[in-house]
C-alpha cells in the first residue's frame, strides 16, 4: 500500500481543523460558542509531515531569438530552427518554422505523425499528392493538426506571414521525393 505525505502545512491545516472539531464536541451543546478553540501543533496531526523535496530538474526557457535560424536554400521564404532535439536523435522534438507571405513547402511526408500548432498568422494546408489551391484548409493561430506518418501534404502562407511549430519523435525527416 502506499502512503502519501502531506506538505507540512497541510498537516498543520488539518490538525488544527481536527482539534476544533474535537473541541467543540468536548464542550457539550450548553457552552457558549464564544470559547476559544484549542490550539492544534503538528504533533497532533495524525500524518506525518512531508520531507523536502530534493532538487530536480527546473524548466529552461528557449527563446525564438536564442534558436539557430536556418533558411533552406530550396525552400524560398522558410525559416527552421530545432528548438528541442533533432530529425536525427532519437526522442521528442520541436521545430519552429516561419514561412513568409505566399512561402509554400511543396508536397512532402515525415516518416512520424507531426503535430502542428500555429503560433501566428494561418497556414493553409492541403493532403495529397498534388499541390492543390483549391483542396487547402485553414489552419488559424492557436490552432492544432495532425500530419500522419507517410501521409503527402502541402502548406501555404496565402494570406500572410506565418509562425508555427511542428513536434513528435524523431527520428524524423522531410522526403519531397516520394517515389
Amino acid at each position: 500500500m502506499r502512503r502519501t505525505l502531506l506538505p507540512s502545512y497541510v498537516a498543520m491545516a488539518l490538525a488544527a481543523a481536527i482539534a476544533c472539531t474535537t473541541a467543540h464536541a468536548e464542550r457539550g451543546p450548553d457552552t457558549p460558542d464564544d470559547t476559544p478553540p484549542v490550539a492544534a501543533t503538528t504533533e497532533d496531526a495524525a500524518m506525518p509531515a512531508a520531507p523536502a523535496e530534493p532538487p530536480g530538474p527546473t524548466a529552461q526557457a528557449i527563446l525564438p531569438a536564442q534558436a539557430n535560424w536556418v533558411e533552406p536554400p530550396n525552400l524560398p521564404g522558410l525559416q527552421a530552427a530545432w528548438l528541442i532535439g533533432t530529425e536525427t536523435a532519437p526522442g521528442p522534438y520541436a521545430l519552429r518554422l516561419r514561412l513568409t507571405q505566399g512561402g509554400r513547402i511543396g508536397v512532402h511526408v515525415h516518416p512520424d505523425d507531426r503535430i502542428t500548432t500555429v503560433l501566428s498568422g494561418t497556414l493553409y494546408v492541403g493532403f495529397g499528392t498534388i499541390f492543390d489551391e483549391t483542396r487547402v484548409q485553414p489552419i488559424p493561430a492557436g490552432a492544432v493538426y495532425l500530419a500522419p506518418a507517410d501521409q503527402p501534404h502541402y502548406v501555404w502562407a496565402r494570406d500572410g506571414d506565418v509562425e508555427y511549430q511542428e513536434s513528435g519523435f524523431a527520428p524524423t525527416a522531410t522526403n519531397f521525393d516520394m517515389r
